[in-house]
């Protein structure tokens, strides 16, 4: 088929989808930025199928009527509203239909659902009431430990939208061959949007085939970030869990605890006993950069990120940043706020986490420990090292502490017999450098440094430290991996993954060269060209194609607990075959070595390579080099601005030709696709242009006016700097209109911000 893919944006869920979907089907993708942009896009790909697997819009009237369009919706059939996900880890069961009676309650439920699902239903002129093409459901617990919104839309909704999706194209496939063409005119086959879904489509899962498991569902409405407040004198820690964690990571728990209006973030609760006897909301503890409340029932909660209010007059949205980072800069501009002076104060008395970095015993927060488990059936031990940092993005801090926790390892391996060392991720694997922290950051390029230079030091003892006392290293990547996330997995001997990883290796799209050691790691895993394409690709890759590239040595079945064991069973594998500092052992038979990809035996890509301390620091040098300009050249041109709109969850300006397929034929390319885009003069040229000859475009955006028409037109770059950045917007260069654009940027998730 020709899919087309309508999306907000190109996030987590649409890039499985398309992974599953690009096996079998031509797929291309356009960002859903304005009404007009869609229906032009659909006249241009002339799709068989559209499905709009993240969409926050409406589909247009003359889209739908002529295209089959699929909306993924995150919930059940019957479920309809823009917070599905959020309702249900708030706690609403779907035994009251008055949402505004339910708000009013101190507790939602007692337990919540006990499944949720999600469905694929046809776009008509009824928000989320269309026929439904299929359906899955799966258990959820909501009171899960660090269960959020965005976890559990990574994990089982993200699962269960893949099962869903590739379901209904099947059942549409069939019911189009089987059905009569539309009018005379058109071929028995063809699929449109007459097509008549089976009644049971919305009725059974398509999994289990069972009715929806989860209790009556409801159309709710949309829940505003100030819906979720709190009081910590009535609301146990528990139900303040709750409330955080269904804004987590957007909006947030919109709340007046600190004295102003904030987002916040985290929500986890603490069952140790510091709460006792402290006044209910007072903030008790301060450990990594988050603060505990205490609460009424003698519990804490920690509040890991906040986020200040966007007022009328900021242009943008302010990054979420660590909540002791947030609330001390807040307290140098807001004095008489007693719980907020108290949870700066709290910053100089922080508790320590277990010097032993074993994992805590009771609820509270943690994102580093080490677990030491046996080796396999002979002597010795596998470290296995737990980091789950807030959305993957690892700061300065935290590779610095990430660090320590290897260098204890590195000093108990003698005493503990460590053979091996297993970095495990989170619910995230990585996404390298903290990017909120750098934007909100006084001097956000020395950030940059600081923030890459530890990252750096941490691959680099993967690579020398481990390798020099005869130790191991392998990465189990459980959760999505991107840029230098993903070069921290590469640099380990050996690289394992689950089946539902996705990995985005690319630096480029974010206007960085990137570091990490990649440059070694990427060309010796990959060979050849493979490497660089990869780099200038900046598409996602699923885990069995990173397996063919060379990336992922073993790709593991499963997802939670049971992922878990099965990299766990295959770490002992490998242990058992280790002798000595080789891992070919030509004692071992084949059946006593682990499964792996035929052309990528045991830390085969290390073979030849000179990984010296000397040779090591060559490429450090050589890549921190290209960071350098990134941060304060004129090239840092790409990378300020793209950064600022990440962060700020800006609109892009227009979709980039490497996600749609149908623009590229207007013989318009996007600049990070050009070599110029890494030329620190050719960047130096448009400055000195656009500070010569400004003009000041249709949309109030200054255009830049080149000094010399070049060979190729640009379209608008993926995240192009937008007005309030400070910086100029290239629109077109030559008589060529760029891509169609939508008419304003304003926030990705405008109907939360906006509404409050």
């Amino acid at each position: 088929m020709r899919i087309l893919f309508f999306c907000t944006a190109f996030n987590s869920l649409s890039q499985r989808a398309y992974l599953a979907l690009s096996e079998q089907h031509y797929v291309t993708i356009e960002y859903a930025l304005s009404q007009e942009l869609m229906v032009e896009a659909a006249e241009l790909v002339k799709p068989d199928l559209i499905i709009c697997p993240f969409l926050t819009t409406l589909v247009p009237a003359q889209v739908y009527s002529k295209y089959l369009t699929l909306i993924v919706h995150p919930g059940p059939p019957g479920d309809a509203g823009p917070s599905a996900l959020d309702w249900l880890l708030m706690g609403d069961d779907g035994t009251e239909p008055d949402s505004k009676k339910l708000l009013q309650r101190t507790s939602l439920s007692e337990h919540g659902r006990p499944y949720w699902g999600v469905t694929v239903l046809q776009a008509t002129a009824d928000f989320d009431m269309g026929p439904v093409w299929a359906f899955e459901q799966f258990a959820v617990d909501i009171d899960q430990p660090n269960i959020t919104k965005s976890s559990l839309y990574r994990g089982p909704v993200t699962r269960a939208a893949v099962t869903a999706v590739l379901k209904a194209v099947d059942r549409i496939t069939i019911t189009a061959s089987s059905a009569k063409g539309i009018n005379e005119h058109s071929n028995k086959g063809a699929v449109h949007p007459n097509l008549v879904a089976n009644a049971v489509f919305a009725q059974l899962s398509v999994t289990t085939g069972q009715l929806f498991q989860g209790g009556k569902t409801l159309h709710r409405p949309l829940l505003r970030a100030a819906d979720r407040d709190f009081d910590p004198r009535t609301h146990t820690a528990l139900e303040i869990s709750r409330r955080i964690r269904c804004g987590d990571s957007q909006p947030g728990c919109l709340s007046s605890l600190f004295g102003p209006k904030l987002y916040l973030y985290g929500g986890i609760v603490d069952s140790g006993k510091q709460a006792t006897g402290s006044a209910p909301g007072s903030v008790i503890a301060s450990r990594d950069d988050a603060v505990c409340i205490a609460t009424c029932d003698g519990k804490g909660v920690w509040i890991t990120h906040v986020r200040r209010l966007k007022a009328k007059t900021d242009a943008s949205l302010w990054p979420k940043v660590p909540a002791v980072q947030g609330l001390m800069e807040l307290s140098e501009h807001s004095m008489g706020y007693p719980n907020l002076q108290r949870a700066v104060s709290m910053r100089g008395r922080q508790l320590s986490s277990d010097e032993e970095w074993s994992r805590a015993t009771r609820s509270t927060l943690q994102d580093i420990w080490i677990d030491f488990e046996p080796a396999s059936d002979k002597e010795g031990t596998v470290a296995y090292v737990f980091f789950d940092f807030y959305n993957g993005a690892m700061s300065t801090k935290q590779c610095r502490r990430l660090l320590r926790a290897l260098q204890y390892i590195l000093n108990v391996a003698e005493e503990k017999g460590v053979r091996a060392v297993v970095l495990m991720g989170g619910s995230y694997f990585s996404n390298g450098i903290h990017l909120n922290v750098i934007e909100s950051a006084a001097d956000p390029a020395l950030e940059s440094w600081f923030n890459i230079n530890a990252i750096d030091d941490l691959v680099y003892s993967i690579l020398h430290d481990f390798p020099s006392r005869g130790i191991k290293t392998i990465a189990a990547v459980r959760g999505n991996a991107a840029a230098g996330g993903v070069a921290l997995a590469t640099s380990c001997d050996f690289v394992l993954a689950g089946e539902d990883v996705v990995f985005n290796p690319a630096y480029r799209a974010m206007g960085l060269h990137g570091s990490e050691f990649h440059s070694l790691t990427y060309n010796a895993r990959c060979r050849g060209e493979n490497g660089k394409r990869i780099l200038r690709d900046m598409m996602p890759l699923s885990a069995s194609a990173a397996g063919h590239l060379g990336l992922v040595d073993h790709v593991l079945p499963g997802w939670g607990a049971k992922l878990e064991s099965a990299v766990k069973a295959q770490v002992k594998a490998l242990t058992s075959v280790l002798a000595g500092d080789d891992f070919f052992d030509a004692s071992s038979s084949a059946d006593e070595r682990p499964r792996v990809s035929s052309a990528h035996h045991l830390a085969e890509w290390k073979r030849g390579l000179d990984l010296s301390s000397d040779a090591l620091a060559r490429i450090r040098a050589e890549e921190l080099a290209e960071m350098a300009k990134d941060f304060w050249s004129p090239r840092s041109q790409r990378y300020h601005p793209r950064r600022h709109d990440f962060v700020r969850k800006t609109k892009a300006a227009a979709t980039p030709r490497r996600f749609a397929l149908h623009r590229k034929s207007d013989g318009l390319v996007d600049e990070e696709d050009d070599d110029r885009f890494d030329s620190v003069e050719w960047f130096a040229m448009k400055s000195s242009a656009a500070q010569q000859q400004p003009r000041r475009g249709g949309n109030g955006v200054e255009d830049v006016a080149m000094p010399k028409a070049p060979e190729k037109v640009y379209a608008r770059s993926r995240n192009a700097p937008s007005s309030s950045s400070g910086t100029t917007d290239e629109k077109n260069w030559g008589d060529k209109e760029a891509v169609p654009k939508a008419k304003t940027r304003g926030t990705i998730f405008c109907c939360y911000y906006d509404a409050d």
